[in-house]
């Protein structure tokens, strides 16, 4: 590979920004916080504070930015949301709403799940500043970009114009331009009921926008859609607010956005993107932001989205898994390819990881020098703190997800001291306690039962047959079926008690001595199939005839737990 190529997706968007020679960097990203915020929100995010550490580590001053358009009206509500709280407040900006949960003490409904994503930052190992569209708009800069608007009304008319109509099919085309004959950039949010906007019986959405523009008394004229009142207010009122496609240029100017990372839907050549881009340049002269177009993250084979309801939060992601696996999952992949992230591949994400983190620290080689230079580019980039110094030793997915299946018959301490044991051995530069012990059970438990969850509502039998082959799923019975034993042949029984005995004289087991020690005794002193003694060993453990390989697992069960068990 040419030493000259990048190495990384996200070394051809630092040249793009460093070939504007700027003296200071704006990162920014965006969220209108209707309702719980999905996992996906966090490309966008990750993407923009990757960017900062690569320019704050060559010394560069970054300005990390999220804004939540809190001013944003609620044009509907998750469904979770209780329908008298929705009919009450619909058309309000969602931070003039109050909390939806009569438990909670935020400040409004946007500061609720706007909160809800913040509080995750750190554990991505996350820097942004918050933006609150609200405060925002109380202040003269954008209260200016709002007078520059309204003074240019027809200018913006003529760009919305030339991006949309091209979009439009021809018999909309007409509506379109009717529309625009009265249409301002500019609307307000009513004195009278709060509400910026109106949901018809039609279901259509109609906005407070402006209806008269006063240049020389600086105020505006409207009548509130929602409950009819009329009135007029100051430009400086902090009741206004830009139409979306001007608002995000107004935004850029303000902060001098170096770049800015967008959806598919905003991207499209000819979209909102591009719309902004010349309203930056014309209406407040300033160049815009480097366009860093991204695909949709899916969870599984769906999209999701806040407002349908439909949404795996970033708080859920850790809840069952590590971070630090999701950064790698964002950072492996283009921004214009799509990712579908499936819960029940994290075993394999987890190989990915620790593949890297092997070359990476020199304990793994690969023939392939792009592999070499993309891996030592990306794993620094992959943590939430600082690089260790060497590779930090963890217990395996496979045995955490073992202990956690396993405690119904297991108590914590005993878990504790098997994992303990395994620490030791592995020569862990530092034990963990059994609080991060017993965390580590906890997410992976989350994990297992999410994994449950998905293989209750497969309807795909093929699909079905593959996860399970890929996570070893099961439930030791508190007790054995009787039955089972009684149609147990007399070599199986025969078999079961040698083990028993084997079991109970061996000082020191391991996975291979058990799993090796099951063969012997079918195949030398029993004369029988070993699958058949396989069989009935797992039918006395799990009551069925299979699961995990069986020498490992019941290398990791208590010792007297097992003998107790096999004393049929």
């Amino acid at each position: 590979m040419n030493e000259d190529f990048p190495v990384h997706w996200v070394e051809e968007i630092v040249e793009k920004i460093y070939s504007r020679k700027p003296e200071e960097i704006t990162l920014s990203t965006g969220k209108t916080p209707s309702g719980h915020i999905h996992l996906g929100i966090l490309r966008e995010i990750i993407i923009c504070d990757t960017l900062r550490r690569i320019f704050e580590k060559d010394g560069k001053v970054v300005n990390n930015l999220l804004f939540f358009d809190s001013l944003d009206a609620a044009k509907r509500f998750p469904l979770y949301i209780s329908k008298d709280f929705q009919n009450k407040h619909i058309g309000k900006p969602f931070s003039m709403i109050p909390c939806p949960y009569s438990d909670c003490s935020c400040e409004s409904y946007a500061h609720h799940f706007g909160n809800e994503l913040i509080n995750v930052f750190p554990s991505f190992g996350i820097k942004t500043k918050i933006v609150w569209s609200h405060e925002l708009y109380k202040t003269k800069k954008m209260q200016e970009k709002i007078k520059i608007a309204l003074e240019n009304t027809e200018k913006i008319k003529e760009i919305l114009k030339k991006y949309i109509i091209p979009t439009l099919k021809e018999e909309d085309k007409e509506d379109f331009i009717e529309m625009q004959r009265n249409w301002m950039p500019v609307m307000v949010i009513c004195e009278n009921c709060n509400r910026i906007q109106h949901r018809d019986g039609e279901g259509s959405i109609n906005p407070n926008r402006v209806k008269e523009f006063f240049k020389e008394k600086e105020t505006v004229s409207y009548v509130c859609e929602a409950c009819g009142y009329d009135g007029i207010l100051s430009i400086w009122s902090g009741r206004l607010k830009l139409n979306w496609r001007v608002d995000w240029p107004a935004k850029w100017a303000i902060y001098n956005t170096t770049c800015e990372p967008a959806g598919k839907d905003h991207s499209v050549k000819g979209g909102a993107y591009d719309t902004g881009i010349e309203l930056c340049q014309e209406l407040y002269a300033y160049e815009g932001p480097v366009k860093v177009p991204y695909e949709w993250l899916r969870l599984g084979d769906q999209d999701m989205g806040t407002s349908k309801g439909h949404v795996f939060t970033p708080t859920k992601y850790l809840d069952m898994a590590d971070p630090r696996i999701y950064r790698t999952i964002i950072l492996k992949t283009i921004p214009t390819k799509h990712i579908t992230f499936r819960i029940e591949e994290l075993p394999q994400y987890y190989d990915y990881y620790e593949r890297m983190e092997n070359i990476y620290y020199g304990l793994e080689t690969t023939e392939d020098s792009e592999d070499s230079r993309f891996f030592n580019y990306i794993f620094p980039l992959t943590q939430v703190s600082d690089v260790p110094y060497t590779k930090t030793k963890r217990i395996p997915l496979k045995i955490l997800s073992f202990f956690t299946q396993i405690q119904n018959i297991l108590s914590l301490d005993k878990l504790y001291e098997k994992a303990k044991s395994y620490m030791e051995m592995q020569n862990f530069e530092k034990i963990m306690t059994k609080q991060e012990f017993e965390a580590l059970l906890f997410r992976t438990k989350n994990w297992i039962e999410e994994v449950k969850n998905i293989l209750e509502t497969e309807k795909d039998p093929k699909t079905k047959k593959e996860i399970e082959k890929k996570i070893e799923i099961f439930t030791i019975p508190n007790e054995i079926n009787k039955n089972i034993i009684k149609k147990m042949e007399k070599n199986q029984i025969k078999g079961i008690q040698l083990l028993k005995e084997y079991i109970n004289q061996t000082e020191a087991l391991d996975a291979d001595s058990i799993q090796n020690r099951i063969f012997s005794l079918a195949k030398n002193e029993l004369n029988y199939p070993p699958r058949k003694l396989f069989e009935a060993l797992y039918q006395i453990i799990l009551g069925k005839k299979s699961g995990p390989r069986l020498g490992p697992f019941l290398s990791l069960l208590d010792k007297n737990w097992l003998i107790e068990r096999l004393n049929i």
